[in-house]
């Protein structure tokens, strides 16, 4: 009996010895293995995706928008992407988007074809490889894969695209449920973008979540419920020419003189108003991003020389009009903003910037922001800017009016954006074009010229009256 119970103990050191080391390669190995190896997929389904940095008031929920209908299309080989939305009710971007890459180029297919998106490549195809077979087919062959939690919850972990660190969750049934990692933006920095996959279901021999639920910035940017999945499925999204050629236009600035010691600066889809006072600047708007506003700095420097930048003001929160804030911390200027949006901007202008630096990441500059609860005023005895808080309309739940009662001169953002002179006046006056002249009546605000943060460029406030239908 002893003899016996010896061999069977040395038969079972040798089972253990010989047995595979559990490792990424062998977890990553077993999950294609249960949920299938595709080289293209395509799904659909219904749901809703939100409107990322476009909160109503800042540091809530994106605005979610539903889908009537929504298809993924994805060839893993060609590294390219199309999401086709049908959206319920009209949106920004129209209510039928599609959005594309392959490889390094981006674009959007509209009416009038494609558009380049050369900025949005590299977060697109990041995308590829969040989803669930994408992932487990970009860490086998990222070669720097690394293995982390038990067989109840293995966690891979690799670097995607050169930088991007990229954590997925495997459970005991080797379905791949998490995908985790952080994308840099110009607001928020270093940025938390989480996919959640649940629900499994069998597609043609293929698993494939049926419940997918993507945050980013903390709060849900799809949430998106799967009916139909075809594993394989003929992807082929050919770069188109004018996509192949086009190029980043560099940033230009133009400098429109409204009154002394008052610019509109414009060159691009954003614009700033730059305010000369006797020893320092002021600058209304800071949009878009560091390059931007980097370029509108560096024209305010020039046309008032050897004066610091001491201000910045802003029209509401949304991202693209509060990018370059960070830039004008750096500056060492103050942002003077609604009352509502500073503890929301008291964590952003500090928050780490790791994946792309900008100027406040290497400054680490203390932020002070002078919060608009009624009326403030910037003066120094010949210049003055009055700075209004509001309660916003149906694009933001706050607002700040921005006046100049010397020139007459108000500075607003997305109420009203001026177009071609000869645009022919709409049938029903835009509501939030109509909430903008009642609130300048309903502040007696005395205004001859409005300089705004879109459209065609300054323009007297007859054209907004003509627009909207008052006399």
């Amino acid at each position: 009996m002893a003899k016996g119970t010896r061999l069977v103990a040395a038969l079972a050191l040798v089972a253990v010895g010989c047995s595979s080391p559990r490792d990424a390669a062998s977890v990553l190995r077993d999950a294609q293995q249960a949920m299938g190896t595709v080289n293209s997929i395509q799904y659909s389904g219904t749901g809703m995706n939100a409107f990322f940095g476009q909160a109503l008031t800042a540091g809530q929920e994106w605005p979610r928008r539903d889908m009537s209908s929504y298809t993924r299309s994805i060839n893993y080989e060609q590294r390219s992407l199309r999401d086709e939305m049908n959206f319920a009710q009209p949106t920004f971007g129209g209510q039928q988007q599609n959005a594309q890459v392959n490889g390094d180029k981006a674009w959007n297919v509209g009416p009038n074809g494609p558009a380049p998106q050369i900025a949005a490549a590299e977060e697109r195809q990041l995308n590829i490889w969040l989803t669930p077979h994408g992932f487990l087919r970009a860490a086998a062959a990222a070669g720097n894969a690394t293995l982390a939690g038990d067989e109840g919850a293995s966690i891979i972990s690799f670097t995607a695209l050169g930088k991007y660190k990229v954590d997925g969750s495997i459970d005991a049934q080797n379905h791949v449920t998490r995908v985790a990692t952080k994308i840099p933006n110009p607001v928020m920095g270093d940025t938390d973008l989480v996919a959640s996959y649940t629900d499994y279901k069998d597609f043609n021999g293929v698993q494939f979540p049926t419940k997918i639920l993507v945050e980013q910035g903390g709060f849900p940017l799809w949430d998106l419920t799967i009916a139909n999945v075809t594993p394989n499925a003929p992807v082929d999204l050919p770069v188109p020419d004018a996509v192949a050629s086009a190029t980043l236009p560099s940033v230009q600035t133009m400098s429109t003189k409204l009154a002394d010691g008052v610019w509109h600066v414009t060159g691009g889809s954003h614009h700033s108003v730059v305010v000369e006072f006797n020893e320092y600047i002021a600058v209304a708007e800071a949009p878009l991003d560091e390059a931007r506003s980097l370029a509108v700095i560096a024209e305010a420097k020039k046309l008032a020389p050897n004066k610091p930048i001491r201000y910045v003001m802003t029209t509401h929160h949304h991202f693209d009009h509060s990018g370059g804030l960070r830039t004008y911390v750096a500056e060492g200027a103050t942002v003077v903003t609604h009352s509502t949006n500073v503890p929301f901007f008291e964590k952003t202008l500090v928050a780490p910037a790791t994946l792309v630096p900008d100027a406040q990441s290497k400054a680490q500059a203390k932020p002070t922001l002078q919060g608009v609860t009624g009326k403030d005023i910037i003066t120094d005895g010949k210049q003055t800017v009055e700075v209004y808080a509001t309660t916003g309309d149906t694009h933001t739940d706050e607002y700040t009016l921005i006046y100049l009662p010397g020139p007459r001169i108000l500075v607003e953002g997305d109420a009203y954006s001026p177009g071609p002179p000869d645009a022919p006046v709409p049938a029903t006056p835009p509501p939030n074009a109509v909430a903008l002249y009642d609130e300048v009546q309903k502040l007696k605000l005395n205004v001859a010229t409005i300089a705004p943060i879109h459209g065609r460029g300054a323009v007297p406030i007859a054209e907004l009256r003509r627009f909207i239908g008052r006399k």
